[in-house]
């Protein structure tokens, strides 16, 4: 048995529908407040190239030129908005997602969820679509910091071995994730698309329903 560890965006859901409607909506709710404060809406395609990483970051590429102040308050009412969003069904959560994410479990795998979203994001999501009961309670990086310390975290606590520990992401975080605890790694080819950040850590699945046999292969092959 392993312990799983899944990313979200691009793994099990994809905010792409309405996310670059979700920031021109928390923006002009900002400039609302504070005219002028964002001089442009990113497009959605820039956004997407950003996700999966700490929102800070993501703003600090988006937005390099915009004062502290103005950037707290977008922080706060893009998570609002995203999130009822995410409640009102306008994300999309991958094919055979719940079913795979049971039959997993059932086998006895440990699954977590090792994201860089804030725990508000990620407890909308799971809730949405009714598997959060197929993970552990969360642990996000609003609790530890990143990605990397989430995953660390559950290596202490679970207890489990890098040797039996699967990271299942779509980007380079995930990679690095992996990497800097020494754990295993299978990415996935069918979401944001980045491909090129992640074929050369691991095999890759075309659909969230391959894993179970994707897994089963790597964990019986050497560390």
């Amino acid at each position: 048995m392993a312990l799983l560890a899944f990313d979200l965006d691009g793994v099990l859901y994809s905010s792409e529908p309405f996310l670059g409607d979700a920031y021109r909506e928390a923006i002009a709710t900002v400039n609302g407040r504070h005219p002028g404060a964002f001089a442009r809406v990113p497009t959605t395609a820039e956004i997407l190239q950003h996700v999966g990483w700490p929102l800070p970051v993501i703003f600090a590429n988006l937005f390099p030129d915009v004062a502290a102040a103005a950037l707290a308050e977008l922080h706060e009412e893009t998570l609002v908005v995203i999130c009822r969003r995410v409640a009102a069904g306008e994300g999309e959560m991958y094919g055979e997602v719940p079913s795979t994410l049971r039959a997993l479990r059932a086998a006895g795998h440990t699954l977590i969820v090792a994201s860089n979203g804030r725990t508000r994001y990620v407890e909308a999501v799971l809730a949405t679509y009714g598997v959060g009961d197929c993970f552990l309670p969360r642990v996000t990086a609003d609790d530890v910091g990143d990605k990397t310390a989430v995953l660390r975290h559950y290596l202490a606590a679970v207890p489990a071995t890098p040797a039996r520990t699967v990271m299942i992401g779509d980007r380079a975080s995930d990679v690095d994730a992996a990497r800097a605890v020494a754990c295993r790694f299978v990415g996935c080819d069918y979401g944001h698309g980045h491909r090129a950040e992640i074929e050369a850590a691991g095999p890759l699945v075309q659909r969230f329903a391959d894993l179970p046999a994707t897994l089963a292969a790597v964990l019986e092959s050497p560390p």
